[in-house]
C-alpha cells in the first residue's frame, strides 16, 4: 500500500471522517424534519414541476443540470464498480444511506449559499468564515479554497479524463493522448464561455445522455429480472456482515462496505464538499428553501437513481464476480443488451459525462483560485487546468484516484465543520 493510499484509508477516510459526514447528515435531517423521507414528492413539486424560473439570470433548472454535470460522471459508472470490487454489494446500501443523509447536508449548504452569496468573498467562503469566526474562519476558508483548486485538477479533471481515455483506448483503440487532447480543447471551450455556456450545454446534454443511459440499464435489468431479488438480498446482507473481508482485504465486510460506499458516494454526489454551492448560488431564484430543494434533488438523481442503476446492472449480470475492474464490470453488464456495441455506447457515455464534469469543476476551481489570488490568476489557472486534462489521460489511474480521494476529504473538513456550527440556523430556512 502506498503512502497516499494509507493516509486515505487510515486517516482521511477513516472512522472519524465517516462519523463527521454521518453526524452532519443526521443533524440536518432532524433539523429539516426528515423532509427527504416524508416529503420527497414535495421536492419534485417545488423543483421540476414548479414551472417557476425565478428572476433574470441562470434558471434553477439550468443550475441543476450544470451541477449535475459535475456529479454525473465517471463516479456513476466506474466508481460504482470500484466500490463493488473493494466494498462488495453492501457498499451500495451505504451509498444509499450516505445519499439520503447527504440530501439534507446539500440542502443546508446550498440554502446558506443563497443567504450568504452577496457577502464579501462569495460562498462557501462567506459561511465558513461566519461559522468558524476570526482567524480560524479565515484559515478554514483558505484551506477549503486551496483544496478545492487541487481537487479540481484531480477529482474534477484528471480522474474523469483518465477513465474516459482508458475506456476509449480499450474498446475503440483511441490513443490516450488523443482523448486527453480533445478533453483539453473542450475544457478550454467551456471555460471561455463561463457558467452560462456550461449551463446552456448541460441543460439538454445531461437529460438526454442520462435518459439513454437509464434505458440501457433497464434493458440489462429486464434480461436479468429473476436475479434482482438476490441482488437486493446481497446488498442488505453484506452491508451488515461482520465476516472477514474476502480476497485478503483488511477488515470486515461491513467495514469495507461502509468505507467504500460513503467514499464513492461522496465522490459521485459531492454532498458535504461545499462545491455545488458555487454553481447553485448563481441561480436566478432568490429563495434559500427552493434552491435547497434543487440541491437535494441533485443528490437524489445522481446517487439514488444513476448510481443504483449501474450497481443493479453489474450485480444482476454477475459482472462483479467476473472482474474487479469497474470499467470491465460495466462492459460485461451492457454487453448483454448491446453486444459488441457495448464498448461504443459506454465509451461515448463516459466521455460525455467526463466533459460535463470537467466543465463544472472549472467553475469550482476558478472561483477558489480567484478567492485566493485574485482575477490575475485566471489565465494561469486555465492553462494548468487544460494541461491537467491532457496529463490525466496518460497518468496511472490508481494514483489519480488516490490523490482525488485525499483532496476531497481535505476539502470537506472545513465545510462540514462550518455546517455543524450553523446547524441551528437552518431551521429558519425550512417550510
Amino acid at each position: 500500500m502506498g503512502f497516499i493510499a494509507w493516509i486515505n484509508e487510515n486517516i482521511l477516510w477513516g472512522a472519524p471522517m465517516l462519523l463527521l459526514f454521518t453526524a452532519v447528515g443526521v443533524i440536518y435531517t432532524v433539523r429539516l424534519g426528515f423532509f427527504q423521507f416524508v416529503r420527497l414528492p414535495g421536492i419534485f413539486k417545488r423543483t421540476l414541476f414548479s414551472g417557476k424560473s425565478g428572476n433574470a439570470g441562470i434558471s434553477p433548472f439550468r443550475t441543476l443540470t450544470a451541477a449535475l454535470g459535475t456529479t454525473i460522471g465517471t463516479g456513476n459508472i466506474i466508481a460504482v464498480g470500484t466500490a463493488l470490487a473493494f466494498g462488495g454489494a453492501g457498499a451500495v446500501f451505504w451509498m444509499w444511506a450516505a445519499a439520503l443523509l447527504g440530501m439534507a447536508t446539500c440542502y443546508g449548504e446550498n440554502a446558506f449559499g443563497m443567504v450568504f452569496r452577496k457577502e464579501k468573498g462569495g460562498v462557501p467562503f462567506a459561511y465558513i468564515k461566519k461559522a468558524l469566526k476570526g482567524r480560524i474562519g479565515r484559515l478554514a476558508a483558505g484551506m477549503f479554497a486551496l483544496c478545492c483548486v487541487l481537487s479540481s485538477f484531480s477529482a474534477g479533471n484528471m480522474v474523469q479524463v483518465n477513465s474516459s481515455a482508458a475506456l476509449l483506448s480499450d474498446t475503440l483503440g483511441v490513443p490516450e493522448y488523443i482523448t486527453g487532447l480533445c478533453c483539453a480543447i473542450l475544457a478550454l471551450f467551456l471555460a471561455r464561455g463561463g457558467l452560462e455556456r456550461l449551463a446552456g450545454l448541460t441543460s439538454w446534454l445531461i437529460p438526454l445522455s442520462s435518459i439513454a443511459y437509464i434505458i440501457c440499464c433497464i434493458g440489462v435489468m429486464t434480461i436479468n429480472f429473476e436475479r434482482l431479488p438476490e441482488c437486493f438480498e446481497r446488498i442488505f446482507t453484506e452491508a451488515f456482515s461482520f465476516k472477514a473481508a474476502a480476497g485478503g482485504a483488511a477488515g470486515t465486510v461491513l467495514q469495507n462496505a461502509l468505507s467504500w460506499g460513503v467514499k464513492r458516494g461522496v465522490f459521485s454526489n459531492e454532498a458535504g464538499l461545499g462545491s455545488s454551492v458555487m454553481i447553485h448560488s448563481n441561480s436566478s431564484s432568490d429563495d434559500p428553501v427552493i434552491e435547497g430543494n434543487w440541491a437535494a434533488l441533485q443528490v437524489f438523481l445522481d446517487t439514488i437513481v444513476m448510481c443504483s442503476m449501474t450497481a443493479l446492472c453489474i450485480l444482476s449480470s454477475g459482472a462483479d464476480k467476473i472482474s474487479t475492474n469497474g470499467t470491465d464490470m460495466a462492459l460485461i453488464a451492457f454487453s448483454e443488451v448491446l453486444g459488441k456495441y457495448a464498448g461504443v455506447f459506454l465509451g461515448a457515455a463516459v466521455f460525455v459525462f467526463a466533459i460535463s464534469t470537467v466543465g463544472g469543476w472549472w467553475v469550482y476551481g476558478k472561483t477558489c483560485a480567484v478567492y485566493l489570488f485574485g482575477e490575475k490568476i485566471v489565465p494561469i489557472y486555465l492553462f494548468v487546468y487544460c494541461a491537467a486534462a491532457f496529463i490525466g489521460a496518460v497518468t496511472r489511474a490508481e494514483l489519480v484516484w488516490q490523490i482525488s480521494d485525499m483532496f476531497n476529504a481535505l476539502m470537506a473538513l472545513p465545510n462540514l465543520a462550518a455546517l455543524l456550527m450553523l446547524n441551528k440556523s437552518i431551521k429558519k430556512y425550512r417550510r
